[in-house]
This record gives C-alpha cells, sequence and structure tokens, in this order.
C-alpha cells in the first residue's frame, strides 16, 4: 500500500457492501430469533414471511430456502422458545437440593425473570393457532408434557423426602403448570393488569399448600 493512502470503505466509494454468509445453523437460529421477536410484537396473523425476511435482511427466496411455509417457521420457533423455558426449569432445579425451593426457583424462572418476555407472547400467539389445527395441538401438548414431567420429578422428591403433601405428583405437576400458564395469561395477555410480584404469589400460596410443615 502506499504511504499516506487511506483505502475507503464499499460503502463510501458507492460500493455494495459484502453479504456475510452464515452457516444453516447460525442463519435458521438468526430467522428464529427474528420470527419471535415480530411475532411477540405484532401476532402471529400480522407477521409474514416477507416481514421476517426483512427483519433479517434476507430475500423471502433465501427463508423458503430454510423454512418452506409460514407454519415449518411457526413451529421451528415455538421449539426454539419451549426449549429455552426447559432450559431455565432444568437451571432453577439444579440451584437446590430441597424439592420446595426448588419449586418456588421453577416459577421464578418462568415468570419473574425478563428472559422469557418475548417466549411467552410467542407460546400466546401458539394457542390460538392450536386451537385451529391438530397438529398444532398435538405439538404443543407434547411440548407441555415434557415441561410437566420436570415439575412432576420435582413434586415425587418431595414426597419421598416428605416435603411436600401430593399424593399424585403426576396430577399435582399438571395443576402447577396449568397455573402457570394462567397466571402468564394475565402479565402477557392482559399486560398491565397483574405484576410479577402478584402471580408469583399465587403460585407461591400453591407450593405453600403442599408443603408438609408449612413453611417455604
Amino acid at each position: 500500500m502506499e504511504r499516506g493512502r487511506t483505502l475507503k470503505s464499499p460503502a463510501a466509494t458507492g460500493q455494495a457492501a459484502p453479504r456475510v454468509r452464515l452457516d444453516r445453523e447460525e442463519r435458521r437460529r438468526q430467522i428464529v430469533e427474528s420470527c419471535s421477536d415480530l411475532i411477540a410484537t405484532r401476532g402471529y396473523s400480522n407477521t409474514s414471511l416477507r416481514d421476517v425476511a426483512a427483519h433479517v435482511g434476507i430475500s423471502t427466496g433465501t427463508l423458503l430456502h430454510h423454512y418452506r411455509s409460514k407454519e415449518e417457521l411457526l413451529v421451528a420457533t415455538l421449539l426454539a422458545v419451549s426449549d429455552d423455558f426447559v432450559e431455565h426449569i432444568e437451571e432453577a432445579i439444579r440451584r437446590s437440593k430441597d424439592p420446595v425451593r426448588r419449586l418456588q426457583a421453577i416459577v421464578r424462572a418462568l415468570l419473574e425473570s425478563p428472559r422469557h418476555d418475548v417466549g411467552w407472547r410467542v407460546w400466546i400467539a401458539f394457542w390460538h393457532e392450536a386451537a385451529l389445527n391438530p397438529e398444532l395441538a398435538k405439538l404443543a401438548s407434547e411440548r407441555t408434557d415434557l415441561a410437566e414431567s420436570l415439575l412432576a420429578g420435582v413434586i415425587r422428591d418431595g414426597r419421598e423426602t416428605g416435603r411436600l403433601s401430593c399424593p399424585d405428583p403426576e396430577l399435582a405437576a399438571a395443576e402447577l403448570a396449568a397455573l402457570v400458564d394462567g397466571v402468564a395469561l394475565r402479565l402477557y395477555g392482559e399486560s398491565g393488569r397483574w405484576s410479577r410480584r402478584q402471580a408469583i404469589g399465587v403460585l407461591d400460596r400453591l407450593i405453600g399448600d403442599w408443603t408438609v410443615d408449612g413453611s417455604a
């Protein structure tokens, strides 16, 4: 390079900036994250594949190379959101050996942390679509079963150690999961009506009712 000569960027010379080619998995992750953000702010029906592609900065054709339809992208988005919920539940379980503390940590992981603000709104949108689509309903049920199995494991441990009074851990897990979903609807489907503290308080009272010594 000549002394004193300054290289100009493509933008400064009027040239198009070179495109960055991402590997397949990274591009798919980017598309799913953009879809999550758009569904959380616009809703599923108001989010098109063209919107998602524009949000990512790619063509619709490139997006369709990764996901063949809007429904396929929705499923991928839901799985990613669900995996994050499950990962956070597992992290909460590892924080304590006491089953009661574990349940409390799970509740806080799901409802107190802003980590799932987008995820809950995606789930709410997905529930609406699943009510009309049997295939989506089946997927929603499978992901719910996975989360409930983790809760049931904690409750079963609490029953065996004498910390929790729950004759049927699976039923108790289903009830706790349903209540989590219900308060999440209050928090995210009716924004401003409930606070996180109020939502968590409802769940803490249920856990307190199960606690053998009456304390949590």
